[in-house]
């Protein structure tokens, strides 16, 4: 049970404060052990962090794929509730997945730079399959699917970059705008 305490603790510290801000004995503190305690379940900062990493991921792909297997016939709103569901999970201060994604995303650790984008990278591309695949079996948009899906993660690229420097009033703002404009513009091309 300690190492899932120590991960769980960890993902918490690295989302917080960023990778340079956590630290090992604020993590060992929080879980209640001595810091020396986690080498014993990982040989650096370095592995705990690239662990919660790809944890991280895999949860979030995992959610991806449950969600996108659900289909709405609704399109416009199944698209709207997913942006929503990111937000939310976002927002949930009991889970913290999204934003560890966003903020190491963005401001990866530097020495850690190639190895955390392309996991991150991994994540949006199958993000993009999964929404490629939507909009292609979709009579309206299935011959422009790649524009559909392109043009889609730039709405949520721009929302999520809204979210995290924002705040949700500032989604919400751009998200009430943004959104209608896309959709007649993807009904209109």
């Amino acid at each position: 049970m300690t190492i899932t305490e120590i991960k769980k603790a960890a993902l918490l510290n690295f989302t917080e404060k960023g990778y340079d801000g956590a630290s090992l004995s604020d993590i060992a503190q929080e879980v209640g052990i001595k810091k020396q305690s986690i080498y014993s379940h990982f040989k650096s900062k370095d592995e705990l962090f690239l662990t919660v990493m790809e944890e991280v991921i895999n949860e979030e792909t995992k959610f991806l794929h449950q969600y996108f297997s659900h289909y709405q016939p609704d399109l416009k709103n199944y698209l709207e509730d997913f942006i929503l569901k990111l937000k939310e999970r976002y927002t949930n201060n009991k889970e913290c997945n999204m934003k560890f994604i966003l903020r190491m995303a963005y401001m990866p650790p530097v020495h850690l730079r190639e190895e955390v984008i392309l996991n991150f990278k991994l994540y949006f591309s199958e993000l993009e399959k999964l929404l490629n695949k939507l909009f292609f079996n979709t009579e309206t948009f299935s011959k422009k699917a790649e524009r559909a899906t392109l043009s889609f993660m730039t709405i949520l690229d721009g929302l999520l970059v809204a979210l995290i420097y924002g705040g949700i009033e500032r989604f919400n703002q751009k998200f009430r705008v943004s959104w209608e404009i896309y959709w007649s513009g993807l009904l209109n091309d």
